[in-house]
């Protein structure tokens, strides 16, 4: 599959960006869809972040970050924050075992 001369958007999403579905899982769109995309539609039906949708589907992860833009810009899928105070609390305590180590 080619990307068609298509770039990444100004917001790049990073391999551990999480991305869904949401509420908007439509059948109709995904029976519509190229074989990658709709595998990587079908994956996101549960929230999982980029990388393991590219391993998931086998897509290298250029080609998984142009299908998942797709998928963003016709308001199909669904980008997370990942900056929940749970996620800073990991940071934390990986920032305080790395500081032992020291």
């Amino acid at each position: 599959m080619t990307a068609r001369g298509r770039t990444s958007s100004r917001n790049p999403l990073l391999m551990h960006t999480l991305v869904s579905t949401g509420d908007r899982y439509d059948p109709a769109l995904a029976a519509s869809l190229a074989p990658a995309s709709r595998s990587l539609y079908e994956q996101a039906r549960r929230m999982c972040s980029v990388a393991e949708l590219s391993a998931t589907c086998g897509l290298p992860l250029g080609l998984t970050r142009l299908l998942i833009n797709d998928l963003l810009k016709i308001g199909q899928l669904v980008v997370h924050d990942t900056r929940s105070s749970q996620d800073l609390a990991l940071l934390e305590r990986l920032r305080a075992g790395l500081l032992r180590l020291t």
